[in-house]
């Protein structure tokens, strides 16, 4: 190995003294700072790659090279296990050389509870093992719906969550409007019910010729039996499937799972399309756009993105997934982790010809057209955080524009927000709520001083931080600043307040550096997104008061029925986690989960309805 002549001592010695094992490595510069989290099948050979001459290397990581001054390494049993600690670790540190693909989501799923006697479908995020199926991911929640609708059309499922393995008294009003069979009251078979839920299944994994076949054998069994209103039931159904899929205009004749990958850029911009093809048809996307400023390969910024996408833990790894740029043999090695995970080989194709050509191109072109789109967005929020820049005299274009709101009802409940937009855009990963601490009394200046001190004090200022009010509002939050040595620089903090007068509402900007309150010209750009952030701040203020408010009144109310005191109030919040979600539950589900008896649970019930209705009311 030849070293560059610049490392130090202590560097070559840890590069001695590396272990021919898995798991991760964090490169780290001076005060400890996290520069690089990797994983590796051998950290001996992975680590020392990176300090050879004739290695070849990004700008980037030769940067990172550079300021690199110490390196830890945590050895793990596996390279499937070393990728998910490495993923784990890079969302923790967020290093600042790591490629970072920001879309976070975990994309829902369709889960059908296959191992239960009555199977039923749920939306989860979270795919685990077992007998259970799971269809997805569903990265547009319109096709999400879209399927649910036409399977509660089509197969009478049941949709409740009781516990079906118990009977009850009588069904509920979806037995009546023929929208489900009456598992709950023993009105259908396992058979019967599992024979119905097979079509649900066929319907979801796309085998249309299966599903029919299956269709009509149950229609033929029907008339056997002279059971003619059940055949035509069935008949009208195959009629109903065969119309629905009329309507799918982009099918393929692969069934077998097919991702398909594909990057684009467009000068420092890098878009990547991931199109999921299930069962012959394009079932969810994924979408990430990234800036690549030290003009990173296709093929490295591609095996990132696979492995920060594909170790997720709700990820599912197709049989197939065709890339849009060739990886060499040594990327691919370093894929094995991927069989580990499946259980099965997955092949990684560039293809050049053929349907999976055409499938391949269908990602390629929906990723330039969103490219396209972004890049022209990004170019209007530039120029509208330019015409901030010029209308309120401030140094540079605010990359970072943040607003503090307070909320409250008189004294009761008071709570306050911090809303951050980036670019433009908001960034909710900055967003931050506070249940305000001090005592009672109605005081909006020491609300705003208890925020700014509480979040300010370890957090940098953005470049413009805006207070929801006036000139007094903006003097108690300078000098809550001054109070804790974080002085504002010029034009940095400002307060963004209603004015009244003949003509109707007038928005003003206020500042230290203003002799005069500066009116808001209502057609300029530069109001449009000051006026968005304030009511951004606004919303997200006076969301959270009205769910403190609401869990407070609700659990008052909770108190006032005989028989639930302060412990049982407590299990109750505790089993179903929200208000929303305990007044959603059914008396049976309530009694069940917490033990109660039927009759205080449906007392419990008629409460919580009786006080929804009444604040719809009164709202």
């Amino acid at each position: 190995m030849e070293n560059e002549p610049s490392l130090s001592l202590h560097l070559e010695e840890k590069l001695r003294l590396l272990p021919d094992s898995p798991g991760v490595y964090l490169m780290k510069g001076g005060e400890d700072e996290v520069l690089y989290v990797g994983k590796s099948k051998s950290l001996k050979d992975r680590v020392r790659s990176y300090f050879q001459k004739t290695r070849p290397a990004s700008p980037r990581i030769r940067k990172m090279t550079e300021r690199v001054r110490t390196i830890e390494t945590l050895v793990t049993r596996s390279e499937l296990d070393a990728l998910i600690l490495e993923n784990t670790l890079i969302k923790k540190y967020r290093p600042r050389f790591n490629v970072l693909f920001r879309d976070d989501k975990t994309y829902p799923y369709l889960r059908f509870s296959w191992s239960e006697t009555y199977p039923r479908l749920s939306v989860t995020r979270r795919v685990r093992p077992g007998k259970d199926l799971y269809f997805g991911p569903y990265a547009n929640p319109g096709a999400l719906r879209d399927t649910l609708k036409s399977i509660a059309r089509l197969f009478p499922l049941a949709t409740c969550t009781l516990d079906l393995e118990k009977t009850i008294e009588r069904p509920c009003i979806e037995y009546q409007i023929n929208r489900c069979l009456g598992p709950c009251a023993g009105l259908v078979s396992p058979d019967e019910y599992r024979k119905m839920a097979e079509g649900v299944r066929l319907f979801l994994e796309g085998k249309n010729r299966d599903l029919e076949d299956h269709l009509h054998a149950e229609m033929a069994r029907h008339a056997r039996d002279l059971d003619f209103e059940k055949a035509a039931q069935v008949r009208e159904m195959i009629g109903s499937i065969r119309t629905i899929l009329e309507r799918q205009t982009v099918e393929f004749s692969m069934h077998h799972p097919v991702d398909a990958i594909a990057l684009v850029s467009e000068g420092p911009w890098i878009q990547i399309q991931l199109l999921s093809i299930r069962n012959g048809r394009v079932s969810g996307r994924r979408e990430v756009h990234i800036k690549n400023p030290d003009g990173d390969a296709p093929e490295d910024l591609l095996l990132a993105f696979l492995e920060q996408h594909y170790s997720q833990e709700t990820a599912v790894l197709p049989d197939e997934i065709l890339l849009s740029h060739s990886l060499s043999s040594a990327p691919l090695m370093s894929l094995e982790w991927m069989t580990e995970k499946k259980g099965e080989r997955v092949s990684l194709l560039h293809p050049k010809r053929g349907e999976r050509k055409i499938v391949l191109e269908l990602a390629i072109d929906n990723a330039r057209e969103a490219l396209r789109e972004r890049v022209r967005s990004q170019e209007d929020r530039l120029k509208t955080l330019e015409d901030v820049r010029e209308l309120l005299s401030l140094p540079s274009s605010p990359r970072s524009i943040g607003c503090v709101d307070i909320s409250n009802t008189g004294d009761a409940y008071p709570v306050a927000s911090l809303v951050v937009f980036v670019d433009g855009i908001p960034d909710k990963s900055l967003y931050r709520r506070f249940r305000i601490r001090y005592g009672k009394g109605q005081d909006d200046f020491r609300m705003l001083a208890e925020v700014l001190e509480r979040h300010f004090d370890d957090q940098p200022l953005p470049d413009l931080l805006l207070i929801d009010g006036g000139r007094p509002q903006l003097r108690a939050s300078l000098e809550a600043l001054e109070k804790m040595n974080r002085k504002a620089a010029p034009f940095q903090v400002m307060g963004l307040a209603k004015e009244r007068n003949r003509t109707g509402k007038l928005e003003r900007i206020v500042a230290e550096e203003f002799p005069e309150p500066l009116l808001l010209p209502p057609h300029r750009a530069a109001t449009h997104l000051l006026l968005r952030i304030r009511d951004e701040a606004h919303r997200f203020a006076i969301t959270y008061h009205r769910k403190i408010r609401e869990e407070a009144l609700t659990r008052s109310r909770l108190l006032e029925i005989p028989g639930i005191g302060p412990s049982r109030e407590r299990q109750l919040i505790q089993a179903f986690g929200s208000v929303e979600s305990l007044r959603a539950a059914t008396p049976e589900e309530i009694s069940r989960r917490c033990s109660l008896p039927a009759a205080l649970a449906g007392k419990i019930r008629d409460t919580l309805i009786v006080e929804s209705s009444g604040d719809r009311e009164s709202s």
